[in-house]
């Protein structure tokens, strides 16, 4: 991928909440000297993974270059962002301020995000062996109600994570579907995923009313 402007946009939105959580929960980081190790490497992880396609076509090329910053700011940390730390910053950075102004508010059920989803699901499956670092998922919609399915077979977050060697922050940075997803005033249910070592994610999305009136209640599996 280029750094680009999406690089330094990423660095924007994120740099600020997550290096005032480190800072806080892990005092003991030499912050200057971090701050400095983790830029470069999260531009080192971008420039070497290849790309995904265009923003136009592809809505996880963000995604990407989000989960790369995210991975670097754990791979330079000196060992010192266990699990816990870990959740704490994803929660963070999902509740920046740049991220809530972006989704909260704003419904994941519009026909337009209708059409964009169906559309960029389609275009995955069709350019897997273009962008083999893509997502390749399919998307159903249930017409008339605000809910659909979305099954990923392959993800760009898992593939990222095992080119650098951390594979076992995968299911941590999955949270961040939860959060994006709740301010868009939706319901998330998924009790498979790719980054556990599932066969696939399983998502299942429903607005509040939708998730209502079906009577939902969170899966005890829920990942």
């Amino acid at each position: 991928m280029k750094y680009g402007v999406m690089g330094g946009f990423i660095k924007f939105a994120f740099a600020k909440t997550a290096f005032d959580y480190i800072e806080k929960e892990i005092p003991e980081l030499d912050m200057p000297a971090y701050k400095q190790r983790a830029l470069k490497a999260y531009r080192t992880i971008v420039e070497r993974t290849p790309g995904i396609g265009s923003m136009k076509d592809n809505m996880f090329v963000m995604t990407m270059y989000a989960a790369a910053f995210v991975i670097a700011l754990y791979k330079t940390a000196d060992g010192k962002m266990g699990p816990e730390k870990l959740k704490g910053l994803i929660r963070a950075e999902a509740y920046c301020p740049l991220m809530v102004k972006a989704k909260q508010g704003k419904s994941a059920f519009t026909e337009k995000e209708i059409a964009a989803r169906t559309k960029q699901s389609q275009w995955s499956r069709d350019h897997i062996q273009e962008y083999p670092m893509n997502w390749y998922y399919y998307f159903e919609n249930v017409p008339g109600k605000d809910e659909y399915y979305i099954t990923h077979k392959q993800c760009g977050i898992c593939k990222l994570t095992a080119q650098e060697h951390c594979e076992e922050i995968t299911r941590y940075l999955c949270m961040m579907d939860y959060y994006t997803f709740e301010m868009q005033g939706a319901v998330l249910d998924r009790t498979k995923t790719l980054g556990y070592g599932d066969d696939e994610c399983n998502f299942h999305l429903m607005s509040q009313a939708r998730a209502q009136e079906i009577g939902f209640v969170k899966s005890p599996d829920a990942k």
